[in-house]
């Protein structure tokens, strides 16, 4: 849909206000109320259209200013919101050595060093989730009932750091990986948030607020270290 030389994908519900969002991939979506006409949404954006402009600018340069990862000795490897420094080494057996700022692989000759680190990366944020899904959904439980405990899966996707399906699977995007502990966990709980309410509305948001109550900082800072993800 497009309005005012501005490219949006419009969302109805049953919400009591109109909510403008521009993800990390520089889209902008907007969620209104049903009863709400196009013309009313039309006068918001107008009004909200610099903030907007400016929000999707920042949005794209970050993306454009995004290293291109190689898999080689020197590039920055970041890991729970660290920054470690890539060391590859060819030999005759593989393993993995973190000191204070600096991740060593030693790799098989011949093998790719795309595929070790990548596999080590899943790896660790699969290990790191299966303790915090438990330990934030605990906290969860404490303040809401739930019908179904909700499974949680890694599963790469484009546009989303997490996911919530109708049956309780709470899928959570590995490039999560790089992310600071706190944003992960930010993550989970609006994901578990969804367990109870569908939209994004206000109560959505009270929820969200009363089990993570710095969710809106958590938000805005993940989204500033989109340049930190492939």
């Amino acid at each position: 849909m497009e309005n005012f030389d501005l490219n949006y994908s419009l969302k109805k519900t049953k919400r009591k206000t109109l909510g403008i969002e521009v993800n990390h991939q520089g889209e902008v979506i907007v969620t209104a109320p049903d009863y709400i006409p196009q013309s009313k949404i039309d006068e918001v954006l107008a009004k909200r259209m610099k903030w907007i402009q400016e929000k999707v600018a920042e949005k794209k340069n970050n993306l454009n200013t995004q290293p291109k990862r190689n898999y080689v000795s020197g590039e920055a490897l970041y890991l729970f919101g660290r920054q470690y420094y890539l060391k590859v080494i060819e030999t005759n057996y593989e393993n993995v050595e973190i000191d204070h700022n600096r991740i060593t692989f030693y790799i098989r000759e011949g093998e790719s060093a795309k595929r070790v680190i990548s596999e080590y990366l899943l790896n660790e944020f699969k290990a790191m989730i299966f303790h915090m899904a438990d330990e934030c959904l605990e906290t969860f439980s404490k303040k809401y009932s739930i019908s179904t405990k909700p499974k949680f899966k890694v599963r790469k996707m484009a546009k989303r750091w997490g996911s919530c399906t109708k049956d309780g699977i709470i899928n959570l995007n590995p490039m999560l990986v790089a992310a600071s502990v706190e944003c992960i966990e930010y993550v989970i709980f609006h994901e578990l948030t969804h367990l109870l309410h569908d939209d994004h509305d206000d109560e959505f948001f009270r929820t969200l607020k009363s089990v993570c109550p710095k969710f809106k900082e958590l938000k805005e800072r993940l989204e500033k270290e989109t340049v930190l993800f492939e």
